[in-house]
């Protein structure tokens, strides 16, 4: 960050904060405050740099370093000297700035008045905090639009995911009349692309999961679906390719399982 052409001082706080030091230290310390803001919250510590700045010797310079440090007032970081307060302080202003810099960015919908200076370095904190606050107040959910259309970037993205252009294409189709007749609070989401991207994990993750085709019923099986044989006796497709008995279920047990194909053809009554 630059450094700084001015910045809020708080009275009260300096002078209370710094009883038990004498006029000497007092003075040295609001100097080398300045030098800090100045240089954008990381002094030089160098000490004929500052002690020239501040009309002193070199060895006057480092009996009063030793003072500020052991008092708490400066922070040796490395090769500098900093102060915590100037550190929140450069830190508000930094999201000050961040913030007037996304506003002009945008439309002017008041044209012809003047946009803020791009030169105030004033935050007012509570100013900054209630902004960030209202924002956050904003931030609420939405259904998918009726005229959706995938964006190319998100399409981009999935093919980088390992889906081909075709599957793409089928998930979006596929993606959209879920979420447009999906209902309730469910069908509200905050982040739409990111809902995208997690269709488009699941839907990598079902392409890689091993198929196999079924003789009699035409139909891809794959690893963990569910077949009747009779009302009491359900299997399992395995890995391996074949179907395994589960004793511990029955035809009732999971008849509403997503992965529950019905009654195998042979047995079908």
């Amino acid at each position: 960050m630059n450094g700084l052409p001015y910045y809020k001082a708080y009275p009260r706080d300096f002078i209370e904060g710094t009883i038990g030091l004498d006029f000497e230290t007092k003075a040295a310390y609001r100097l080398v405050i300045d030098l800090i803001y100045m240089q954008g919250g990381a002094l030089p510590d160098d000490a004929r740099y500052i002690s020239g700045l501040l009309g002193c010797s070199v060895k006057k310079w480092n009996v009063l370093r030793d003072r500020l440090i052991s008092a708490g007032k400066v922070e040796v970081r490395g090769d500098y000297l900093g102060n915590l307060r100037a550190d929140k302080e450069l830190e508000t202003l930094g999201k000050f700035q961040d913030k007037q810099r996304e506003n002009r960015a945008r439309p002017n919908k008041n044209k012809g008045l003047e946009s803020p200076s791009s030169d105030h370095t004033e935050p007012d904190t509570d100013t900054v905090k209630k902004e960030e606050a209202k924002a956050s107040s904003k931030k609420r959910g939405s259904r998918l639009s009726a005229e959706w259309r995938l964006p190319r970037p998100w399409g981009e993205w999935a093919v980088a995911e390992g889906l081909s252009e075709q599957a793409v294409r089928i998930e979006a189709d596929k993606f959209r009349d879920y979420w447009i007749s999906a209902s309730g609070s469910n069908a509200v989401k905050l982040d739409w692309q990111a809902t995208w991207r997690n269709w488009v994990r699941k839907a990598v993750t079902d392409r890689q999961k091993p198929a196999f085709r079924s003789i009699s019923g035409g139909k891809d099986w794959r690893v963990g679906d569910l077949r009747a044989l009779s009302p009491t006796r359900v299997q399992e497709f395995w890995p391996d390719g074949k179907w395994d008995d589960r004793s511990d279920l029955t035809e009732a047990d999971v008849a509403n399982h997503p992965r529950f194909i019905g009654r195998a053809p042979a047995y079908a009554g």
